[in-house]
């Protein structure tokens, strides 16, 4: 049998059936795969809904159609009476150690923070990565401390704080005691600290810019007076019940997110 030559038109043939393969294989495990991957994106960011705004796990509860602006997406939640809960919203810090640090923040109409869940990160494991929880520990203990090391080191530190549920960045945005706020950092993470709480204090600001904040003088929240609301038609919000997600039937409640297309 005659030994086929080496040359480059077959070595190019070659090369293109390969690639023809590989790209093919590509494309058949994007299409198996992008559906799981998005139904568990999809999972994640309700769970986080549920986990930032709701006291009581049990409770049912409508989520109106996710509204996106200038990078930060917001997920305005009420009962089923159609009352605000609150909002939650999705923001992110590309200042952190690690890089992009992704939160998603809750806020209740008066945007007193109802709770958080880190979304996204690449921090260091047992530093940064600790931001998933730090910031809803209670406020740090005083070390216990012998009268001679009292002498030689000095007074233990006072006790500061991590928790930032219950506050309201609209009363001061929320910085590391390092910086001379009112927030003690994750221990040698200060880098991560700073990017996350600058997370939050960005999701507070966008959402009294672009929906609005309730203040005692108002009966629901502010909105801009020259936007155009959604209406019912074609939109379709999440009722919640017993645990889980199910399509709505168009309506989107008394309160609208505001059209994207008329914001400023």
């Amino acid at each position: 049998m005659k030994k086929v030559e080496s040359n480059l038109l077959n070595m190019a043939l070659v090369m293109t059936v390969i690639a023809i393969v590989a790209g093919g294989l590509l494309v058949w495990v994007n299409n198996v795969t992008s559906g799981p991957i998005e139904q568990i994106n999809k999972q994640v960011i309700e769970n986080g809904i549920k986990s930032v705004i709701l006291s009581d796990s049990d409770m049912k509860f409508r989520v109106e159609k996710p509204y996106e602006k200038d990078g930060f997406i917001f997920h305005s939640v009420y009962d089923m009476n159609d009352n605000l809960l609150g909002t939650a919203v999705e923001s992110t810090d590309k200042n952190a150690f690690g890089g992009d640090l992704k939160v998603m923040v809750g806020f209740d109409p008066k945007g007193e923070i109802l709770g958080y869940e880190v979304l996204e990160h690449s921090e260091t494991p047992g530093l940064g990565a600790l931001a998933g929880e730090w910031f809803r520990q209670e406020s740090s203990e005083i070390k216990q401390q012998s009268a001679v090391a009292t002498i030689l080191l000095g007074a233990p530190v006072k006790p500061g704080n991590r928790n930032i549920i219950g506050m309201n960045p609209g009363d001061g945005y929320l910085t590391v005691s390092n910086d001379g706020g009112q927030i003690d950092a994750i221990t040698a993470s200060t880098i991560t600290s700073r990017a996350f709480l600058n997370a939050v204090n960005s999701a507070y600001k966008a959402l009294s810019d672009h929906i609005g904040i309730e203040t005692e003088s108002d009966t629901g929240v502010e909105a801009d007076s020259d936007n155009d609301t959604v209406n019912g038609d074609g939109v379709g919000a999440a009722d919640v019940g017993d645990g889980g997600f199910n399509a709505g039937a168009g309506s989107t409640g008394a309160e609208s997110i505001n059209n994207a297309s008329s914001r400023n």
